[in-house]
């Protein structure tokens, strides 16, 4: 199989590692890409730096069996136009779901993964919960709410490997909003892990941004304060939220492999 990178993509580990069987991987720089010539099975790019008309063009060039398309996280951006991609290929695979788009039959929604540079761990639970990141959105009311559970480790971005040594050290991991969505990699990261996430917001909003998830075995709440009680009282155990990966990652790969 060959493979194009866009490269520099924070989740090309996780593709590699987790969803793609072994083969030949071209990375391109993004000024070079839409330029490239070269025909491949499996083609993943970001949609931020380039226009359709332009990805559109290039697609019809290089024929791929499967597109990967990642970063498209705000809906106010309209980049609707982006799922007609699946009709240039056997499977279309993409990140978040955007509950005013319509997508076509091939496409299939998957996890934001893991950044470049995790691993996982087995390590004894010996924290309440941590967390490792920059103080935006909702994050400052969930750090103070947390404070009450202890014990906990808190502080600002760590090496991905050591962050998550942490986690798999934590019962649970909160997981404030991300740039716009509550869709973040901190969610995939905890879960291989066997941390729990916790997660904040409105039912609405929570049951359209995990549509296609599976059921995660997540903590969801309406306010911090709920999400910190929940915790207390939960049932939930690491196994679960392994099992639910493991599964999650298994059904994508198993779809892959049926096109390759």
């Amino acid at each position: 199989m060959k493979y194009i990178f866009e490269y520099g993509l924070w989740e090309t580990d996780f593709f590699l590692n987790e969803i793609l069987p072994k083969g030949d991987v071209e990375y391109i720089l993004t000024e070079n890409i839409e330029s490239t010539q070269n025909e491949c099975d499996v083609f993943v790019f970001s949609c931020v730096p380039h226009t359709f008309l332009n990805i559109h063009t290039l697609i019809k060039r290089i024929k791929p069996k499967i597109i990967i398309m990642v970063s498209d996280e705000f809906y106010n951006e309209n980049n609707s136009v982006y799922n007609q991609l699946g009709n240039e290929c056997e499977l279309f695979l993409r990140q978040y779901n955007h509950s005013n788009y319509t997508y076509t039959s091939n496409t299939i929604h998957i996890p934001l993964g893991y950044t470049n540079g995790c691993k996982v761990f087995k390590e004894n639970k010996h924290l309440k919960w941590s967390w490792f990141g920059e103080i935006k959105s909702d994050r400052k009311e969930m750090l103070t709410q947390f404070n009450n559970l202890k014990p906990f480790l808190t502080g600002k971005s760590l090496k991905k490997e050591l962050m998550c040594k942490i986690y798999s050290q934590s019962v649970f991991v909160p997981c404030g909003r991300g740039n716009s969505s509550l869709d973040c990699f901190r969610l995939y990261e905890a879960s291989m892990n066997g941390a729990i996430p916790v997660l904040v917001g409105s039912n609405d909003e929570i049951k359209s941004t995990f549509k296609y998830e599976e059921n995660p075995p997540w903590i969801f709440a309406k306010t911090w304060s709920e999400a910190v009680e929940k915790c207390m009282n939960t049932k939930i155990n690491s196994r679960n939220v392994l099992e639910w990966w493991n599964n999650r990652i298994e059904k994508i790969r198993t779809q892959i492999l049926e096109v390759l």
